[in-house]
């Protein structure tokens, strides 16, 4: 009797599962676009601006930001990350971007290894995600990431059989609706466009599906409904409180799609650009590669090739046909490398069989795909091009849809569909024999060289045009100096966007929020174009107004006491001179004046908030309750930003002068409170519980189907 042959070690069956090139291509793209950027300094971005101390909770967490609580995961994640690893949080998020949207979307190209390489070269390398890097939208690439994931999941949920009775009595419909919905709530909560990026998908599900309408209809219906009851933390609050920023026609305006110079909207958004922030920065991809739609146009010859190989022909026609009856099927059943390709000792006789092209599970792919890229290309043009009008009545008309001020985030679906044609397009081609000669290389050639030829400048930290930053020991300096405390910081110069001098000239957001210990009061004005802010907040507008008297002001420190102002910090960043009154105003004392930035005390500054007219100061409990003393009937007035929301016994609180909270109170104190925070909590006790029930669910089902089965 034969011995059995002895096990392959570990590592070598890792190697041989399907995953594992595409895994092993996504890490060295990773480190192909984020080497300048490793080591222990923080890397500063667009709006991915992370300083040391990021705070927790943050004003949002806490439905402070106008109930704006949908990316408050991401942060409490990202402080509690900051605190255990350092720095280096701001580019693992970016470095893990890669290896996961490569794995993701070789498997939902599937096919032989050359397949799934041309699908994750492309869905990593293209300048949808050059331009998504420069902005430091990592949370959004890490949903993009994720994307295939979940596309798979609704695929499989759908998949034909699901509905009949059979399939019921094997796997209850719960089943079908939870990973689906989980997804979706998993993808909304690193940002919440995918509220609608994924609602695409599966409506288009419904779409191509032929068969089953009504209970695919009644599917979608309730992951729906598992879907907003998993979100209830970001709908919730929205009942009791509004937005601080105006969202409208000037929005959908300021981030319209951009065309391209010279050949129009239409063929920019096809080619994958069209972000709308033009400068300052960054150099693209197509701004230094001659001959840019040519390369575009060899990449669609392939892509349309893919699709046309799944939706066009059942069988692959190779070279060698006429040579041999059986070409087609031997090279169908070749391993990756082609039919000669020699196998090691270890490796089983076919670890990567491709699907066949016209297979129904591959047709019904690659028809969602081509809706789903259909969809997100003319959604991608927003206001603009044939379907315009109809994106703009949904902005105006659709709750929530507004969210999608930046239309050009759609674009990922057309990016997805790209993708997987492309590698299909690529293992069709890398199954075509001539007589004595493997071509597998030529199909190589064309899967990676073409994506990395066609995006080449996303590498080396997009050609330098990144890099780590070290923040100025002045601002530890500041920190200490300050240190806790309920007093507030005011942070200048008053720009929610400005150069730094230690980000190599990139515009980057205001960094003070995750420096220092104390809260901070800076600005959130956009500053684009001729949209000088989107703010409706009367404390924003306050300081504003303020500002622009300059030297006229004698009494600084007073008229920013009433905003809780314990310190002036102002960093001496470009325009830092304009605000050299400071130094005149004596209600100011300097007590830290470096090379990067200057601090003051101000000596005006009382408390968190006071009963006017009287010398009874108002204590702060926390950012959302406030202990107001016994006096006299007046008013009092607390250093919170106003917003609907605020109430002291019963009596709604109304904004100040200085965009503050006032209360008109008799003679009784009591306890100001911020009432939408009992709502938040909720949302966030009902979202947990639901995510946390579903989740349990569908992990006790799988294991029970594994052990039955």
């Amino acid at each position: 009797m034969n011995a059995a042959p002895p096990a392959a070690p570990a590592w070598r069956r890792a190697l041989a599962l399907p995953e594992a090139a595409t895994a092993i291509f996504g890490l060295a793209l990773a480190v192909g676009v984020c080497w300048p950027l490793l080591g222990d300094r923080p890397v500063f971005l667009l709006d991915w601006v992370i300083g040391p101390r990021p705070p927790l909770p943050s004003p949002a967490m806490l439905g402070l930001d106008g109930g704006l609580t949908a990316g408050v995961v991401g942060d409490l994640v990202v402080a509690v990350l900051v605190r255990v690893i350092g720095d280096a949080v701001s580019w693992l998020a970016l470095f893990a971007v890669f290896p996961i949207a490569a794995v993701g979307i070789g498997r939902l190209a599937g096919g032989s290894r050359w397949s799934r390489l041309g699908a994750a070269a492309l869905y990593c390398i293209n300048p949808w995600v050059f331009n998504r890097v420069y902005a430091g939208d990592i949370a959004l690439l890490l949903g993009y990431a994720l994307l295939p994931f979940a596309v798979s999941g609704a695929l499989k949920a759908t998949a034909p059989g699901v509905g009949s009775s059979s399939a019921l009595r094997r796997r209850p419909v719960l089943d079908q609706v939870i990973t689906p919905a989980l997804w979706w709530a998993v993808l909304t909560a690193f940002s919440p466009h995918y509220a609608w990026i994924y609602g695409v998908v599966l409506v288009s599900l419904l779409l191509v599906t032929r068969r089953r309408r009504w209970w695919l209809a009644g599917w979608l219906v309730a992951c729906a409904v598992c879907f907003a009851a998993m979100s209830t933390y970001i709908l919730l609050p929205h009942s009791v409180t509004e937005l601080r920023t105006k969202v409208g026609i000037t929005s959908l305006d300021l981030y319209r799609t951009t065309p391209d110079p010279h050949l129009g909207l239409l063929p920019n958004v096809a080619a994958l650009y069209g972000f709308w922030r033009l400068a300052p920065g960054p150099v693209l991809p197509k701004d230094v590669i001659t001959g840019w739609p040519l390369l575009m146009l060899a990449l669609l010859v392939v892509i349309v090739s893919g699709f046309w190989a799944v939706l066009g022909h059942r069988r692959v026609v190779t070279l060698n046909d006429a040579a041999s009856p059986r070409g087609t099927a031997a090279a169908e059943a070749a391993p990756p490398g082609g039919v000669d390709a020699p196998r090691g000792p270890a490796e089983p006789a076919n670890p990567d069989p491709p699907a066949p092209d016209g297979s129904a599970e591959r047709r019904r792919l690659a028809w969602l795909l081509v809706v789903v890229g259909a969809a997100g290309f003319f959604l991608a043009l927003g206001s603009q091009g044939p379907t315009g009008a109809l994106f703009r009545w949904a902005y105006d008309n659709v709750p929530f849809f507004d969210v999608m001020r930046e239309p050009q985030k759609f674009l990922m679906l057309l990016v997805l569909a790209y993708a997987v044609g492309l590698g299909w397009g690529v293992g069709r081609l890398s199954r075509i024999q001539v007589p004595g000669r493997r071509t597998a290389w030529a199909a190589a050639a064309l899967g990676l060289a073409l994506p990395l030829a066609y995006s080449p400048t996303i590498f080396d930290g997009l050609a330098g045009q990144l890099g780590p930053s070290t923040i100025p020991s002045a601002y530890q300096q500041a920190n200490e100096l300050m240190g806790r405390g309920a007093g507030q910081v005011l942070y200048l110069p008053w720009h929610l966007y400005e150069v730094q001098p230690f980000t190599q000239g990139r515009v980057v957001a205001s960094i003070a929020a995750g420096v220092f210990q104390r809260s901070v009061i800076s600005a959130d004005n956009v500053q684009v174009g001729e949209v000088e802010t989107q703010s409706d907040s009367p404390r924003q507008a306050y300081v504003t107004r303020l500002l622009a008297k300059g030297d006229a002001i004698g009494d600084f420190g007073a008229s920013v006491a009433p905003l809780g102002t314990e310190y002036v910090v102002l960093a001496k960043t470009s325009n830092w001179h304009a605000y050299t009154w400071l130094e005149h105003q004596p209600d100011l004392r300097s007590v830290l004046d470096t090379r990067s930035l200057e601090v003051w005390r101000n000596l005006a500054y009382r408390g968190p908030g006071e009963r006017l007219g009287t010398t009874r100061l108002v204590r702060e409990l926390s950012p959302v309750a406030f202990q107001v003393p016994p006096g006299p009937p007046g008013l009092v007035e607390i250093d919170a930003a106003y917003q609907p929301g605020w109430e002291l016994d019963g009596v709604s609180g109304k904004p100040s002068p200085e965009g503050t909270v006032e209360f008109r109170v008799d003679g009784a104190g009591g306890m100001a409170q911020f009432r939408p925070w009992g709502m938040v909590k909720l949302g966030y006790v009902i979202s947990a519980v639901v995510f946390a029930a579903m989740l349990s669910f569908l992990i006790w089902r799988k294991r029970t189907h594994c052990f039955l089965s």
